[in-house]
């Protein structure tokens, strides 16, 4: 799942954005929540395991 999430936000960045060839619909209500709470859970679980490993210290 956090593979295709990686690959949506990279298609709509890097080609729609900064490259200007294409234009993606923006996900919109269960899609949309899903995505953020994928790259949340990504970047929340790297952060408490550092914590964790200060902490452990």
């Amino acid at each position: 799942m956090g593979y295709c999430v990686a690959i949506y936000f990279s298609k709509l960045l890097v080609f729609d954005k900064v490259l200007g060839l294409g234009s993606t619909d923006p996900l919109a209500g269960f899609a949309s929540v899903t995505a953020n709470l994928v790259v949340s859970f990504y970047f929340a679980k790297r952060g408490f395991e550092n914590v964790a490993r200060i902490i452990k210290r």
